[in-house]
C-alpha cells in the first residue's frame, strides 16, 4: 500500500497494462501478472485447475479484482521466463559439470 504525494516508480517485467473497472465489474488475473490495484477495489484469490496442477507446477492461483478502480497488470511472467531460461541453459550447465 502506498500513500502520500509525489511520483511512484514501479518496476515490472514487460509493459504495464491499465484496466479501469466500473463498480461491480470484475477482472480475473494470473497472480504472477498482477502489479497493483486501487484501494477502492476488492479482491478474491482463487485456485484454478486441480490439486495435481497446483502441486506439480506451483501455479493455479488467480486473483479476481472487483471494481470500481484501476488495475495494473504486467505483460510478461518472470517465473515463466526463468523456467524458459533454465530449459535453454540446463543442458550446457550439465555438460560443463560432466567435463570437470
Amino acid at each position: 500500500k502506498t500513500s502520500g504525494r509525489g511520483n511512484l516508480f514501479i518496476n515490472t517485467f514487460g509493459a504495464i497494462d491499465r484496466h479501469h473497472l466500473s463498480a461491480g465489474e470484475s477482472l480475473i488475473v494470473d497472480n504472477f501478472h498482477l502489479v497493483s490495484f486501487s484501494d477502492t477495489c476488492s479482491y478474491k484469490v482463487r485456485r484454478i485447475g486441480g490439486l495435481k496442477e497446483f502441486v506439480l507446477s506451483g501455479e493455479g492461483l488467480v486473483v479476481e479484482i472487483i471494481g470500481p478502480g484501476d488495475v495494473l497488470i504486467q505483460t510478461k511472467n518472470l517465473a515463466e521466463f526463468a523456467d524458459w531460461l533454465w530449459h535453454v541453459f540446463e543442458p550446457k550447465i550439465r555438460a560443463m559439470m560432466r567435463s570437470r
